[in-house]
């Protein structure tokens, strides 16, 4: 297991302190979005006077138990390169975790800066998706797309991407019998459909998996040995009527949102309709 405070903006420094010396106590990973918005930013500064990354330092929080959804906000309040690469070393020296979202931050008009200097320095890097649905693959190729237009350049692969979903989320929770095919790992395989007409001719597998595919050409899922997809299906469950009864839950949580959302906006302005929306008199 691991422990799961939410966001570094709602906790408070006693939370973060207790969680992480639970986390070292228990010798578990701690996942805790931070380093995502500027909203984040300016509350973290406006309540402690410094950055989101200088907060949990201080508070002994970074550690490689760490796994820190997003990273795009570095350096706090006014970043400049020196903060930047000050702080980036603090991660690389902990050996916490950023867990990669790029696409639910690519929805938000942003990438992270980037994952190739990232990995250059040294930061353990996982995926993660934080969005719904959870595709990876789009996720992945989304992060490829994003990194190449950050670094103007090609110098980011399909394999970088798929390997820090692999072993690089294996790693960061400490699991190296997960995210790879090897004598001691458990028998987790996904089979990857290139048969599908839809994707055209390949070369190479991985790339047209990441560039090419979406979590629906995976044919059969395995884990640890036992088959829970088969021919695109999982057996034995009705995913209509699971949908249906989703659904009716999700329109329940979105009423919920004015309350739980920071200054209390109306459920328009949270979700804004991609039309103006005319109700007919009755």
């Amino acid at each position: 297991g691991f422990l799961q405070p939410d966001r570094i903006e709602g906790c408070t420094t006693t939370l973060l302190t207790r969680t992480a010396e639970a986390a070292e106590r228990l010798n578990c990973p701690v996942r805790l979005h931070c380093c995502q918005s500027m909203l984040e930013v300016q509350l973290i500064h406006e309540r402690f006077g410094t950055s989101s990354l200088a907060l949990l330092r201080d508070l002994g929080f970074l550690s490689r138990r760490a796994l820190l959804p997003h990273g795009e906000y570095l350096g706090g309040i006014a970043p400049t390169p020196q903060l930047v690469e000050r702080e980036m070393g603090w991660l690389a020296e902990s050996g916490a975790t950023i867990v990669h979202c790029p696409l639910v931050i690519a929805r938000h008009g942003d990438a992270l800066d980037s994952f190739g200097t990232f990995r250059e320095r040294g930061i353990s890097i996982g995926m993660g998706t934080d969005t719904a649905p959870p595709d990876m693959l789009l996720n992945l190729h989304v992060g490829v797309m994003t990194a190449r237009i950050r670094e103007q350049s090609m110098r980011v692969s399909a394999a970088d991407y798929y390997t820090a979903a692999t072993i690089g989320g294996a790693d960061a929770i400490g699991r190296p019998d997960l995210g790879r095919l090897t004598p001691g790992a458990l028998a987790d395989i996904t089979v990857f459909d290139l048969d599908n007409p839809r994707l055209l001719q390949f070369v190479d597998p991985v790339q047209t998996m990441v560039l090419n595919g979406t979590g629906r050409d995976f044919k059969t899922v395995i884990v640890n040995g036992r088959i829970v997809v088969e021919d695109h299906a999982i057996p034995g469950v009705d995913l209509n009527a699971w949908h249906r009864r989703a659904q009716h839950q999700y329109e329940r949580l979105i009423a919920s949102y004015p309350e739980r959302a920071h200054l209390h906006p109306p459920v328009e302005e949270i979700f804004t309709p991609s039309f103006p929306v005319r109700r007919r008199e009755s």
